[in-house]
């Protein structure tokens, strides 16, 4: 069953509990948003339901009658289901990071006039929210993913069709920054790719967005990579959302 229609039709009996009628309204506006190829217009708010809330769930659930055991039930079941929304918009939509336009409104109030190079930009949107602030970006991929999901079946901006290492070989001297956005975990192109914009003649910053020690990049890549200290990093992360375990951050990496 699709993951919108299985939500809609396990929180139906639920949706005068406030707590699940806001989240379900925040995946609503998520899923409006990306289907249109833009970036989160804020953060999502976490999506599980806290154990607080369980007793105005309970109550509901008794006052139509439902047994004991189905409201439990449906209760996991629901926040099993809040907390997979991510895996939902990467496989369905190709969209991996979730950084939101307010991010990016700080991002290039404090990083202006930046020429980026995108690697690995599945459908381009990220490149198409720093365009629509001014930024000059050039997107590229492999498009490895499309077997797999939708990640580059739909483009929402030009994107080029060229590997990390020969992008960063063509492009990597145009550029200021080169973005890094959801790199495969375990694969460690992570470390040839900052080893190579390392020698690049510019020296231009290295943008990771991800998750350190967890879904994104390899071990290898966290343990070896110097993390810099930016205040702008740090006024970008409040705006990335912390809905579900997943701790995605920018990094700045030099």
């Amino acid at each position: 069953m699709d993951y919108l229609l299985k939500l809609k039709q396990l929180a139906e009996p639920y949706r005068s509990n406030f707590d699940v009628e806001v989240r379900l309204l925040e995946i609503k506006r998520c899923v409006a948003e990306i289907s249109q190829g833009q970036l989160l217009s804020r953060p999502l708010p976490i999506l599980t339901l806290a154990e607080d809330c369980w007793l105005d769930f309970f109550t509901i659930g008794i006052k139509q009658q439902l047994p004991t055991v189905q409201i439990e039930q449906d209760f996991r079941d629901l926040n099993h289901l809040f907390a997979n929304f991510r895996k939902y918009l990467q496989y369905h939509f190709g969209q991996w990071t979730l950084i939101s336009q307010q991010a990016l409104s700080i991002w290039t109030k404090y990083w202006p006039h930046r020429h980026y190079l995108e690697l690995m930009a599945g459908n381009g949107v990220l490149a198409k929210g720093l365009t629509a602030y001014g930024q000059k970006v050039i997107a590229t991929d492999s498009f490895a993913w499309q077997g797999e999901n939708n990640t580059g079946r739909q483009l929402h901006f030009p994107v080029q069709d060229a590997d990390a290492l020969t992008a960063i070989k063509k492009f990597g001297p145009q550029v200021d920054a080169i973005i890094l956005s959801w790199s495969p975990d375990r694969d460690p192109i992570d470390v040839v790719i900052a080893q190579q914009i390392r020698q690049l003649p510019q020296h231009p910053d290295l943008i990771v967005i991800g998750e350190k020690f967890g879904v994104t990049n390899s071990e290898l890549f966290w343990h070896t990579q110097p993390i810099a200290f930016s205040p702008q990093v740090q006024l970008i992360n409040r705006y990335l959302p912390q809905h579900d375990l997943v701790k995605e951050q920018v990094f700045l990496i030099r």
